[in-house]
C-alpha cells in the first residue's frame, strides 16, 4: 500500500532512504534545514575553485550503484569512479610521510621499512582484521539490526562463537599496542576510530577491521570529486519523483 512518508535530513542516509522508499512506490518528501543536500558531504567555492568538504575516502561504491539499479538505471551513465592504487597519503608534523599502498603485500613491505615494524606482525594484524570483517559484515552491513532473523541466523551464531577474536573487550589503542611498537604505526591505524567521530582510546578494537575493507575491497575516487556522490544520488531522487524542501528545518513532529 502506498504511503506518504516524510524524511528529516538530506544527508547520504536521508537521500538513500528516500530513494529506496520511492522504489517501493511510496510518496516521499524530504525536509532539510540547509539550503543544500549531502550533509557533511558538501563543497564550497572560492576564487573559481571548488573544495570538497567532509569525507575524503570513498569505499564500497557498490552501495551507491545499487540505488540506481533499483530503477533499472545503469550507474555508469550517472556516476563514475576510479579505484586507487594508493589508499591515502599521511603526513606528520616532523616531516614524516607515508603513502599507503592499496596492494597488501606492498603495504606490509613498505610499512615495515618505514616504521621498523616486524612484517610478520603487520601480516598477522591484517589477517585478524580480515577475520573480524568477514564475521561481522553479514550482520552489520548486509542485514538489518531491526529484524529478529538477523540475530537467529547461523552467521550470527558463528560471530558469537568467535567473540574473543573481535577485540570487543579492549580499546582500539590497546589492540594496536599488542602488534606495533612505533608510535606512528599505532597512530596510523588509530585514525580509523575518527571515521565515525570516536576516540581510539574508547572505541572497541573491532574497529581495526577497516584496513581490510580499504585494502581488500579498495578505496575509490569519484569522477568530479567526492561531492558528486551526494549530487548524483540527489539527481536520481529528483528524477524519480522525490520531493525536496531545502532550507526548511523541521520544528515539530505531530503524530495522530
Amino acid at each position: 500500500m502506498t504511503q506518504r512518508i516524510g524524511i528529516i535530513g538530506a544527508g547520504i542516509a536521508g537521500l538513500s532512504a528516500a530513494i529506496r522508499l520511492r522504489a517501493q512506490g511510496h510518496e516521499v518528501t524530504v525536509f532539510e534545514a540547509n539550503d543544500y543536500v549531502g550533509g557533511k558531504l558538501h563543497a564550497i567555492s572560492l576564487n573559481g575553485y571548488r573544495f570538497d568538504l567532509g569525507p575524503s575516502l570513498f569505499t564500497m561504491p557498490q552501495y551507491v550503484d545499487a540505488l540506481f539499479e533499483l530503477f533499472g538505471e545503469n550507474p555508469r551513465d550517472h556516476f563514475n569512479y576510479l579505484r586507487k592504487e594508493t589508499v591515502c597519503n599521511y603526513f606528520w608534523e616532523d616531516g614524516s610521510r607515508f603513502n599507503a599502498p592499496a596492494d597488501r603485500s606492498a603495504f606490509v613491505h613498505q610499512m615495515s621499512e618505514k616504521f621498523g615494524e616486524d612484517p610478520k606482525k603487520i601480516d598477522s594484524f591484517l589477517r585478524r582484521n580480515a577475520k573480524k570483517y568477514n564475521l561481522t559484515n553479514p550482520l552489520f552491513i548486509e542485514q538489518s539490526l531491526h529484524r529478529l532473523s538477523t540475530y537467529i541466523s547461523l552467521k550470527t551464531l558463528k560471530a558469537i562463537a568467535h567473540l574473543p577474536q573481535l577485540d570487543l573487550h579492549k580499546s582500539l589503542h590497546s589492540t594496536l599496542k599488542g602488534y606495533f611498537k612505533n608510535a606512528k604505526s599505532i597512530q596510523f591505524f588509530a585514525r580509523h576510530a575518527t571515521y565515525n567521530g570516536s576516540s581510539p582510546y574508547k572505541t572497541p578494537g573491532i574497529m581495526s577491521l577497516i584496513p581490510h575493507l580499504e585494502m581488500h575491497h579498495g578505496t575509490f575516487y569519484p569522477e568530479k570529486g567526492m561531492h558528486e556522490i551526494s549530487q548524483s544520488i540527489y539527481r536520481l531522487a529528483q528524477r524519480r519523483g522525490v520531493v525536496f524542501h531545502l532550507g526548511e528545518p523541521v520544528q515539530e513532529i505531530l503524530l495522530n
